[in-house]
């Protein structure tokens, strides 16, 4: 089997065995011709670029050309001048799987006036956003406030981010004070540099479960961005730590050469506690703190150094061995970043019709079933791919998702789908590479706006 991987955007596999496309994370052995039977991380086919090998980072070439971003003057900020061939899944064993984990009382509820969430609130409540693919332009972030209105979100990847990182770019810096400037709030993934798979380096100590140094790097770069007042700011640790290429190993540095996920888990959830002290120490409660959104899927160990893997676990089980590394884990948290992709089962059967889909776009509530806490969730990733609808359909099927299961759930704080413009990822993009929307943006913002 050969597994062409990409390894500097949101995090998808694409295998090919015995000559038939299999796309996905896959953690169950083997594919077949139909999506249902990928239980994984959803689709995400990055096309002829990275088919054949290529890894040209094509989101440097759109930084570089970003054009600056105007400030309005009659907003606040704290600090504006900041420098720079198988069977289909055997749902029985995964059913008893999941059964095993410990997913602790059903104690979340919908939130109301009384009860408030966790996390710093937004000023104008709207679950209305979209996902970028790295920290936008002028343009982008226009049709992002077009889009998603006022108190709409924006999400933002930062990348580049390593232990000696001394304050954000500023291009960065640009990116949140433009959104904010457009009564946008921003959620910022961090993250290493597009490509780096070996975050597990940027460690202290050698048993990678002391980040103190990265941790403090990503205070620098979140002390160092602009700042609304009354505005919240939230940040993604790192993204889909469940998937092999997203936090890999290196040749030599794991006994046998194979990571399993226990112990995948245990580092990135040092990890995240680590960040979350780091940047809770910051003492701005506007500040809030995630985890990175996990792919629904994941895998039971990795090769290090190689392309191997092993499937067979949801996000849920990682999850729980993250609890198990570091017990406290859930309770740094300000909200919950979930990548509930549509879905007719729990981590596969991506892009099927709406009415089918409920499963993988309330996945969330099996992972606040596990971390039995009230913490109010950022569908950070979620939405369909035209190589399964046609663009008309992905309209119908987005809207319905508003209208029929975001809208009415007063734990969804927001929802950013993948993604709004980008070459690499187009079967995705709400707008094509000139920002001539698809029928998907036009139909979502028009929903928005008949909202009363």
């Amino acid at each position: 089997m050969l597994m062409l991987k990409d390894t500097h955007q949101s995090s998808m596999w694409i295998a090919f065995t015995l000559g038939i496309v299999c796309v996905g994370s896959v953690v169950w052995s083997g594919c077949t011709t139909t999506v249902e039977s990928n239980l994984g991380a959803p689709i995400k086919d990055r096309n002829d670029r990275d088919a054949v090998g290529t890894h040209h980072d094509a989101h440097e070439d759109e930084e570089v050309a970003q054009e600056p971003t105007d400030i309005v003057e009659d907003v606040s900020f704290s600090n504006p001048d900041t420098p720079e061939d198988t069977p289909e899944p055997p749902i029985d064993a995964l059913a008893d799987a999941v059964d095993d984990i410990s997913m602790g009382e059903d104690t979340f509820s919908q939130p109301d006036a009384e009860n408030p969430p966790p996390g710093p609130p937004n000023p104008i409540p709207n679950k209305f956003g979209i996902g970028l693919v790295g920290p936008g332009s002028t343009q982008q972030l226009d049709l992002t406030a077009e889009l998603a209105g006022p108190g709409g979100h924006i999400k933002l990847i930062f990348p580049n981010i390593t232990r000696d990182t001394q304050g954000p770019e500023q291009g960065w810096v640009d990116a949140v004070r433009g959104a904010y400037d457009r009564d946008l709030v921003p959620v910022i993934r961090m993250g290493p540099p597009w490509g780096d798979r070996y975050v597990r380096d940027q460690s202290d100590d050698p048993q990678h479960l002391q980040y103190g140094g990265l941790c403090t790097a990503y205070r620098r770069v979140t002390e160092g961005l602009p700042m609304r007042d009354g505005w919240p700011l939230w940040i993604e640790i790192h993204n889909e730590a469940n998937l092999c290429y997203e936090w890999a190993c290196r040749p030599g540095s794991v006994e046998g050469n194979w990571i399993e996920y226990q112990q995948t888990a245990r580092e990135y959830a040092s990890m995240v506690r680590d960040c979350a002290d780091a940047i809770h120490g910051i003492g701005d409660s506007r500040i809030g703190v995630m985890i990175g959104g996990l792919a629904p899927g994941g895998t039971v160990s990795c090769q290090c150094g190689g392309d191997g893997f092993n499937p067979g676990i949801t996000a849920l089980e990682f999850m729980q061995a993250m609890r198990d590394g570091v017990p406290d884990v859930f309770e740094k948290l300000d909200g919950w970043a979930t990548h509930s992709y549509p879905a007719s089962n729990h981590g596969y059967g991506f892009f099927v019709p709406f009415e089918q889909s409920r499963p993988g776009l309330l996945f969330f509530e099996e992972e606040l079933r596990l971390i039995g806490r009230d913490l109010p969730v950022f569908i950070t990733e979620t939405g369909w791919s035209s190589d399964f609808g046609s663009r008309d359909q992905i309209a119908d099927w987005t809207a319905s998702s508003y209208r029929e299961v975001w809208l009415p759930d007063d734990r969804v704080r927001a929802v950013m789908p993948f993604q709004l413009q980008d070459g690499g990822w187009e079967s995705f993009s709400w707008v094509d590479g000139g920002g001539n929307p698809y029928p998907v943006f036009g139909r979502v913002r028009d929903l928005r706006q008949s909202l009363p």
